[in-house]
């Protein structure tokens, strides 16, 4: 039995001690970004987005101004609003990145914003436009750059409808010996013959750019969301999904080398987690679906229907041990899981893979049998550390749920005791929840976690009281607490706390590599999990309801601020430094009517952010989409804000810093006037 006991922590100390850990001789670890350079989606292999340039600080920052702006205009149809979420490389003085619906890729002169070329999808890679995975439709998140050394320097791109394509970078043309004509389907190469259900369209597809260690490159999956196995539409049917196994192919030819299956199949490891299905669960309202008349025998193990466990996160890879880092999200059907009864390896978990075999050198499961969506969105961290005196080697992966996992990457083992703690157990029928879940010791959470009845909002005690009042119709709990039904003149669901979008999510943290300190941009957004019987046509007993959302009162949060944070850690204790709020506090809390004459402190902004930067002394990060127009410069000693950068429209992408023409340059892509999307860098006078 997996059991364990909570540990009280401070979740705060004072800007002394991070001076003390800044002042602290540092372990050999990961460089950040190289030669004034910035030529991976991370910054460098540890996606720590740390580069050590120091041209621009805390006493000049002020004074930077827009040195270019190149719009996106002319590049087709855009992505919908925020979803330019694109992270630029930047390698022998080139700017290259995807941009636009159909993720065009652009090579501009990074001094000057000046196109040098430009690729266009061709209508084979431009397939499925209209039934696409919806997460997809999007700019992507950039390029893989590639070089033999000798000349041969490549742009690798992952389309829409999951193509990888190769460029020459010097030209933008396609390089023919790579697979065909330059193309790569890698729909080819996923289990079409073990889901007798599935359309071969759409539905698979990508958002990161992909990794290159040694011959292999990897290429991120992006899976229909999982929340309601079957909808009207023709490309949805149940069961809805491929397993989004890890597959390498030869970085020159294309040539497939080798595949991890991220759901086990008989024989493999961990296919005993995969356990079988209530009967009750196939007694639907639609009647018994032809695919379960015709394959019987595929209702003995859910592992020989069930879909997902894709990895649409950026992979990080280790030269020095030569490991893929993989971090997989949940199998399919995000809220519900009776349908995959078992702890659902290899789903929420982190894989190290050897790049030349594709063997599992290592596991770690962060969730059993998820139910709340808390898949892993964000590229694993890895950074060489100092604790109790001995050197680790560390790979830190930042969750949804507020947690920063430290492990040691070379066997998966957790640097501080991560304790398997009993959880809630859900009262839904056919339903299986695992009996505990891990919860790490160290570092604190980052985020807040569960909803009671303290996190309820108490500006006024007629607000807190209204808040009371209506959390009386919900179920609410600790994390974990799993999703529940609406009852009729009942129950209307479970609150939680993170929600579903995180705690952290896309836009992931970043590390000083130096110092050994972590930085985290998180949101507090209420999230309802409340689940109905199948609606016509689902196939399905039991999903997630979309009618119904998180309960306000009077239009404000139900819970209590700070809504949006960034936190600093101290990796080599493993210890909260500072946290701050993440943007001012919006208007509609600031203005309220109810709320006129009362001092409220700055709550934050709860948006995703655009990712983070770190260089020498500071810390660089914008709201998001939906946030302020500007890009804050912060002190990553104390976190106080040194200097807000306007700009024309808010963040929708990652920070990035470089030098050229002995200039540093910060590039961020923002929205315009119009709500375009564009790059604007920024340079000293």
């Amino acid at each position: 039995m997996r059991t364990g006991l909570s540990v009280p922590v401070t979740l705060m100390t004072t800007a002394s001690v991070m001076a003390a850990v800044l002042a602290a001789n540092p372990v050999a670890a990961q460089t950040g970004a190289a030669d004034g350079e910035w030529g991976l989606f991370g910054a460098d292999a540890g996606a720590t987005r740390y580069s050590p340039l120091d041209q621009i600080d805390a006493d000049n920052v002020d004074q930077l101004e827009v040195a270019w702006r190149w719009s996106a205009r002319d590049q087709g149809a855009p992505p919908p609003s925020g979803r330019t979420q694109i992270s630029p490389i930047v390698v022998n003085g080139i700017m290259y990145t995807t941009i636009g619906n159909q993720r065009n890729v652009i090579a501009l002169d990074a001094s000057t914003g000046e196109p040098v070329w430009g690729w266009q999808p061709g209508d084979n890679e431009q397939r499925w436009g209209d039934i696409i995975e919806p997460v997809a439709r999007s700019a992507g998140r950039g390029v893989t750059y590639w070089t033999d050394g000798a000349g041969d320097d490549r742009i690798y791109v992952v389309t829409p409808s999951y193509q990888m394509v190769a460029l020459n970078a010097h030209t933008g043309a396609r390089v023919e010996s790579f697979g065909d004509g330059g193309v790569i389907d890698m729909m080819d190469d996923l289990r079409w013959d073990e889901r007798p259900a599935s359309l071969r369209a759409g539905r698979v597809a990508n958002t990161s750019p992909a990794a290159i260690l040694g011959n292999a490159i990897v290429a991120s999956i992006s899976l229909h969301t999982g929340s309601v196995p079957t909808r009207a539409s023709p490309n949805e049917v149940w069961p809805m999904n491929m397993p989004g196994d890890v597959v390498a192919y030869d970085v020159r030819t294309g040539e497939r080398l080798w595949r991890f299956n991220t759901v086990p199949k008989e024989g493999e490891f961990g296919v005993d987690t995969w356990l079988t299905a209530d009967e009750l669960l196939w007694e639907v309202g639609t009647g018994t679906h032809p695919w379960v008349e015709e394959h019987p025998e595929l209702l003995e193990a859910s592992w020989k229907y069930t879909g997902n466990v894709g990895h649409w996160a950026p992979v990080t890879v280790d030269e020095e041990l030569g490991l893929f880092y993989i971090p997989t999200e949940t199998a399919t059907n995000d809220y519900f899981g009776g349908y995959r009864p078992g702890d659902n390896l290899f789903a929420n978990s982190l894989l190290a893979l050897d790049a030349e075999t594709g063997e599992r050198r290592w596991h770690y499961q962060f969730t059993h049998h998820e139910l709340w969506d808390y898949d892993i969105p964000t590229a694993p961290i890895l950074v060489d550390i100092e604790v109790d005196g001995a050197p680790v080697k560390a790979v830190v992966q930042l969750s949804k749920q507020g947690f920063a996992y430290v492990l040691n990457r070379e066997t998966g083992e957790p640097v501080w005791p991560i304790e398997e703690r009993p959880v809630p157990e859900s009262d839904v029928p056919g339903e299986w929840t695992a009996p505990t879940q891990p919860f790490p010791t160290r570092p604190p959470a980052f985020e807040r976690q569960g909803v009671l009845e303290d996190d309820l909002i108490d500006f006024t005690p007629e607000l807190r009281a209204e808040a009371l009042q209506i959390a009386e119709d919900f179920r609410l709990g600790s994390l974990y607490t799993p999703p529940s039904l609406v009852e009729e003149g009942g129950n209307q669901g479970t609150l939680a706390l993170p929600s579903a979008g995180g705690g952290v999510n896309w836009p992931g943290g970043a590390v000083d590599p130096v110092e050994d300190v972590l930085f985290v941009p998180s949101a507090t957004r209420l999230q309802l999990f409340a689940l109905t019987e199948g609606t016509e046509n689902t196939g399905v007993r039991y999903h997630i309801s979309f009618a119904r959302g998180a309960p306000r009162v009077r239009d404000l949060p139900l819970i209590k601020p700070p809504y949006g944070r960034i936190t600093a850690i101290d990796l080599n204790a493993g210890e909260i430094l500072w946290q701050v709020p993440h943007g001012e506090t919006p208007r509609y809390i600031s203005e309220h009517p109810d709320l006129q004459g009362i001092d409220i402190p700055r709550t934050g902004t709860p948006t995703q952010g655009s990712g983070l930067l770190v260089t020498s002394e500071l810390l660089f990060s914008g709201e998001g989409a939906r946030g302020a127009p500007l890009l804050r410069a912060y002190d990553k000693a104390t976190g106080g804000v040194v200097h807000e950068i306007q700009l024309a429209g808010p963040t929708t992408g990652f920070p990035i810093t470089y030098m050229a023409n002995g200039k540093q340059h910060i590039v961020v892509s923002a929205l315009d006037e119009d709500n375009i999307a564009e790059l604007v860098a920024l340079a000293l006078p």
